[in-house]
Parts: structure tokens; sequence; C-alpha cells
């Protein structure tokens, strides 16, 4: 591509010429080329730019593709993971829509290709509560949109291989008091945290980490900050003894430093590659922390 960018000289654009020069006829591609060139397609308009890709040939188009899709490919795989329980005991529950859709969304929309499971694989069960006229965000009515197709026919989480994804991001949803404390849970996320991917959770999606085991054997959040809901947001919400378990209290016996903000603000913690949001409102916040650990 550069040998043809060098060959604009004599063409119109001016900005191809400034391309061509910044790169002498006798150097080297190197950093400084490459910058050079960089700076000049910046500068181009649409129109310049038309110009520029209608001088090259079939071999040059198919190498600038072939860059173009390395460079795709190379901005990242993510696996969401979701609940696959529709009930916690009597009480109807499943996925919080947001904490799938949220993240879903600020993946895709940065060029990521992203897949969502779930534990027992098929369709995610929703809690109806995330999608009624109070919770319900322009995620979610994205998602409606495209027919919830990504949360359908999913497959299961014991088929996926972690280590072949940059992250692996477990969603919420009271779903996960049932089927995410679990030994098959816990070792997809030491699987995950062995491999150095970036491992991160919404709301109730670090019930995945209490199985969890570290390299040392000793619990996988041990040490660790972390922040997940609060247990003040869950006797908000009524449901303190309906779970098996506070989740802040668990984590915290655990050997987690936990930390959590003021119920339903957002809030998300990074430490090293594990990213934890607390809450619902935090699941974008959460996505983007991940992003900056690529």
């Amino acid at each position: 591509i550069l040998a043809q960018v060098k060959a604009l000289q004599g063409t119109p654009c001016h900005h191809c010429r400034l391309l061509a020069a910044s790169r002498p006829p006798s150097s080297p591609m190197g950093s400084g080329a490459s910058a050079g060139v960089a700076e000049g397609v910046k500068a181009m308009t649409d129109a310049e730019m038309k110009d520029l890709v209608a001088t090259f040939d079939a071999a040059t188009l198919a190498k600038l593709q072939k860059a173009l899709d390395g460079t795709a490919k190379k901005a990242g795989k993510v696996l969401i993971v979701t609940t696959s329980a529709d009930k916690m005991g009597e009480h109807a529950t499943g996925a919080w829509s947001e904490e799938i859709t949220g993240p879903y969304y600020i993946f895709l929309d940065k060029g990521l290709e992203v897949k969502v499971c779930s534990v027992a694989g098929g369709d995610i069960p929703i809690d109806a509560g995330s999608l009624s006229d109070t919770f319900k965000t322009e995620n979610d009515k994205r998602m409606m949109e495209a027919d919830n197709g990504p949360l359908k026919g999913t497959s299961k989480l014991a088929d996926e291989d972690v280590t072949q994804f940059d992250i692996v991001f477990f969603s919420g949803g009271h779903g996960t008091c049932v089927d995410f404390p679990t030994e098959e849970v816990g070792a997809a996320v030491s699987k995950a945290a062995a491999a150095g991917k970036v491992v991160a959770s919404v709301c109730h999606g670090p019930m995945a980490f209490v199985s969890a085991k570290g390299p040392d054997g000793e619990p996988f959040v041990k040490g660790k900050k972390i922040t997940c809901f609060s247990d003040v947001e869950e006797g908000q919400v009524g449901l303190t003894e309906k779970v098996p378990f506070l989740l802040e209290a668990k984590l915290k016996e655990l050997g987690a430093e936990v930390s959590v903000g003021d119920p339903w603000g957002s809030k998300a913690v990074i430490d090293g590659k594990l990213v934890t949001g607390q809450n619902p409102q935090s699941s974008v916040e959460a996505a983007k922390a991940c992003l900056t650990l690529l």
C-alpha cells in the first residue's frame, strides 16, 4: 500500500502527495514512515480517500482488506456469561437485562466480537422487573429491536473455552444466586484468570467468584479489591431473607476487600485484570473499564 501511495506524487490529491512524501524513496518501512502515512490519512477528506483507493489495483485492495480484517480480529473477543435460573426458591427471577445488554453493546460498538452464553444453555430467562418501564434502558430497547437474538439458543458455559476470549464478563440478576456459586462456574473463573484474561462481573455477577480458587488454592477473591451488589441494596429490594447469603458479606468472608458506593449509583472497581461493578447502573461503567485493560 505504501508503494502505491508513493506512486501518487503526480495525482491531484494534495494529501496523497503528502502521504507519498512522508516516506523517502530509499527509506525502509518503519515507525516514522507509518506515523507520517497515518497523519496524511487522517487529514484526507472523504473525496480524497475515494480518489486514493480508486488508484489501487485488485492485489493492493486485497492486501488492504486483509490488513483491515486483521485489525478487526485483534479488537478482541468477549464472552458474556449469564444465569439460566428463572426462580430463586419461589421467587421469580432471572438475569437482569441491562447487565447483559449494557456491556453487550459497549463491546459490540467498539468492534469486539461478542458472544453470550449461559450456565445451562438455551434461551436466557430475563427478570421481568428489569424490563418494566421503571428500569428498561436504551440498551434493553436496542436488544428487543434485534428480537433478542443474542439471548436465544445460547451455548452452555461448559462448552466454551474461556481462554479463547479476551474478556469473560459475568452478568448479574438474582438468578445467579442459584447457579453461579458452583464449582463449575468457579472453575471457569479460575481458568480465565490463570490465562491472563480480563475477568469481570456486575451486581450479583460476583456470585461466580464464590467457589473460584486462585493458583494457590485460596479463594479467588482473597486480597482483591472488588465491589458488588451491596447488602444495603439487597435490603432495599426486600430480598435479604430470600437470597442464599448476602453477597457483600460472603465476599468479605472469603477475604475480598469490598467497597460499595451509595445505593443505585454507578461504581466500578479495577484490580489488575479483575473488573467489578456494583449494581445495574454500573453495567456500562464496568464494561468500559474492561476496555481499558485490552
